[in-house]
């Protein structure tokens, strides 16, 4: 499976390549603005909700450098990043999944963890998140 490594804040998540549909750089991209201290993006006139990994991992936001536009069966919704490092092929073996058990809610933000060489990374539910 190929997926897109990414940063937010300290942590380190991976998201499946073939749902990010598009990755926004608000700097060229002048039809793409965040609310203020809201929860939505517009992009094209268009609203879409934001998934805020800072405030999932328990760290205070900071500006994002590029924000991904990412599908699933709940819609498309935009999740800040602070860097998208790169798209690897990993095994689906290679991808532990998380017991249902650790999720408060019923939307699950993860739904796996894997090695990427000296650090685990959080593999996000795009279905879930949306």
């Amino acid at each position: 499976m190929k997926l897109l490594l990414i940063s937010v804040g300290r942590g380190r998540y991976a998201v499946a390549a073939d749902a990010v549909t598009r990755i926004l750089d608000p700097e060229r991209q002048p039809d793409f603005r965040r609310e203020g201290g809201g929860g939505d993006a517009i992009e094209r006139g268009v609203r879409y909700p934001v998934l805020d990994l800072h405030a999932a991992a328990g760290e205070t936001p900071g500006p994002s450098c590029v924000y991904l536009m990412v599908e699933g069966r709940g819609g498309r919704a935009v999740l800040p990043v602070d860097s998208a490092e790169a798209i690897r092929e990993v095994a689906a073996s290679a991808i532990a999944p998380l017991p249902s058990f650790i999720f408060a809610s019923p939307k699950r933000l993860f739904r796996g963890i894997f090695s990427d060489g000296l650090e685990p990374r959080l593999l996000l539910d795009v279905d879930g998140l949306s």
